[in-house]
């Protein structure tokens, strides 16, 4: 039996939080928060708001760790209580709940596939963040030797337990702003399944953005070259896929 439960990555966002609350229980579904070395008067407010939730459990960490240690850390506690697969999804209420149920209906449908958004925006959406999407599918494709990721960025996810298992349990994974791309580029090397649905993605006007223009294009930098190396090194099992692929599609 498959069982699934959100689990939330939060950083001082207590009140975006608050207002897409009553958002996210419309799914019905238990959910896993995670904070991530929020300032304490951000997780204490965190802390009342979900006091009193019986389908909400409250994760810390001690000092801020990145967006992908607490998705760790949510599906590690995910599987104590026996779950088996994660929706990942972000704490400021940029994603659409309603899509949640397409995102379970092809989970169901194929348990061992990892289901990811394939955003798109409104007009008003940054500029900067749109077009560093292309910039970034031009990467993974190179890395992969494959178009089968449609989006590398989007933190709104379904993620079978037991795939993050073995992704992690052969490769290391970035654990800030490089998390979700590092995570697929891998899923394509394990050969786990992956498939994108179009869900609309917002930016609230008063949304607090945790991307550091320096730092993290660093990191990005840093991620892109960690995974072309590897890509290289994996070039001949990747060139046998692509054509595996093409076989049993019946060329």
């Amino acid at each position: 039996m498959m069982k699934y439960c959100f689990v939330i990555p939060h950083y001082n966002h207590d009140k975006a939080f608050a207002e897409f609350l009553p958002i996210l229980k419309t799914a019905k579904l238990p959910y896993i928060v995670v904070d991530d070395g929020s300032t304490e008067d951000s997780f204490a407010a965190l802390a009342a708001l979900l006091d009193q939730d019986n389908d909400a459990t409250v994760l810390e960490h001690a000092h801020n760790r990145g967006k992908g240690a607490a998705v760790f850390t949510g599906a590690y506690h995910a599987r104590t209580l026996g779950f088996t697969h994660i929706i990942q999804i972000d704490a400021d209420g940029q994603h659409d709940i309603n899509d949640v149920k397409a995102f379970i209906d092809y989970s169901q449908q194929h348990p061992s596939t990892i289901v990811s958004g394939k955003p798109y925006f409104e007009d008003d959406a940054p500029k900067i963040r749109v077009y560093g999407r292309r910039v970034t599918d031009i990467w993974v494709a190179l890395e992969t030797w494959s178009v089968q990721i449609k989006d590398s960025l989007c933190g709104f996810r379904v993620y079978p337990l037991q795939s993050i298992e073995n992704i992690i349990d052969k490769h290391y994974i970035g654990v800030h702003m490089d998390f979700d791309t590092d995570m697929l580029v891998k899923a394509v090397w394990e050969e786990i399944p992956l498939h994108f649905i179009p869900t609309k993605v917002i930016y609230p006007e008063d949304s607090v953005s945790h991307f550091h223009y320096l730092r993290d294009n660093v990191l990005l930098i840093k991620l892109h070259i960690r995974l072309l190396a590897g890509m290289v090194i994996r070039l001949p099992k990747l060139l046998m896929q692509r054509f595996k692929q093409w076989i049993d599609k019946g060329h």
